[in-house]
Formats: structure tokens, C-alpha cells, sequence
């Protein structure tokens, strides 16, 4: 019998935890082994638990998410960790991802999308929500900047079009 990913889940609002626990049980994919509502708690249960997977909001009491990532990455350095957040702020994506956080997914998300980023960050991808993604780009390529202005498009390079398009 092959090993489920462990996950913890992390979030302030009791009832969202426990609507992605059901989520996640009902996949047959993942072992729910604990559930935080503090980044404190997080970290705690994190170091305990040992979870391959933590789903970590960035707004929570005594210690915020964000804060958190630090520590997590350093008790649990094998975990991924997925941003399920209500801030769609880029500088919210930014810090999370430079703290070291695996994903960053809004939590408008539909859950079929919750699932994918999961599979994704457990192989070692960098998921991030497609409404996020732009921001992304605009800071590795000033040219994305500019709006959908036809110039724009057509003054990259074949292989920047190219690229862009994969991305």
C-alpha cells in the first residue's frame, strides 16, 4: 500500500477546515492528520506532524501566515507548503513566495483547481493561482507590463513570444 500525502491544515475559520477536510478525505488521495487555527499552532502541530503538504492561510491570530513560513520551512523543510488565501495582493504573492512558500491559491478557487495546485506543489511544482500569474511576469518581463496593446506582442522576439505562450 503506497504512502497518502499527510496534510495539515491551517486557518483561522473552523468551518473552512473542516469543508477541506471533506474535500479531502472524500479524494481518497490524502491523509488529513491535523488541523491548526493559529500560525503558532501551525508550527507546533508542523513540527509534530511532520505533513508532506501544509495548507497555510496568511490571515490568522498570535501569528499570521506569513510570518510563519519561516519557521515551518525550517522544522519541516521536506513540506510543501500552499498558500490558500482570500488576498489576491502581490505583494502578498511575493512575500509568500520568498519566504518560501510552494503555492499561492485564492480561496474563490474552485476546488477542482485547490486539488490540481495540490498534486502540483506534492511533485515539487510552484503552483500560482492564473489570476496571479501576470504579476509574476510583469516582474521578470518589464515588456508584460504593457496592456494588451497589439505593439506590445508583436515587439517581443520569436522566442519570447514563444516562452511567454508556455508560460
Amino acid at each position: 500500500m503506497t504512502h497518502l500525502p499527510r496534510v495539515l491544515l491551517a486557518d483561522d475559520h473552523a468551518v473552512l477546515r473542516s469543508g477541506l477536510r471533506l474535500l479531502l478525505t472524500s479524494q481518497n488521495e490524502y491523509d488529513v492528520v491535523g488541523e491548526a487555527s493559529s500560525g503558532t499552532e501551525t508550527i507546533s502541530l508542523a513540527e509534530r506532524l511532520q505533513p508532506d503538504l501544509i495548507l497555510l492561510d496568511l490571515s490568522m491570530p498570535s501569528l499570521g501566515g506569513l510570518d510563519a513560513l519561516p519557521a515551518l520551512r525550517k522544522l519541516v523543510p521536506s513540506a510543501r507548503i500552499l498558500i490558500l488565501t482570500m488576498h489576491d495582493d502581490p505583494q502578498y504573492l511575493r512575500q509568500a513566495l520568498k519566504n518560501g512558500a510552494s503555492g499561492y491559491v485564492l480561496k474563490k478557487a474552485a476546488d477542482a483547481e485547490l486539488l490540481s495546485a495540490m498534486r502540483a506543489v506534492l511533485r515539487g511544482e510552484v503552483y500560482v493561482h492564473p489570476s496571479m500569474t501576470r504579476i509574476l511576469l510583469e516582474d521578470l518581463l518589464p515588456i508584460a507590463k504593457m496592456t494588451s496593446d497589439e505593439n506590445a506582442w508583436g515587439s517581443l522576439s520569436e522566442r519570447e513570444q514563444e516562452v511567454l505562450k508556455m508560460v
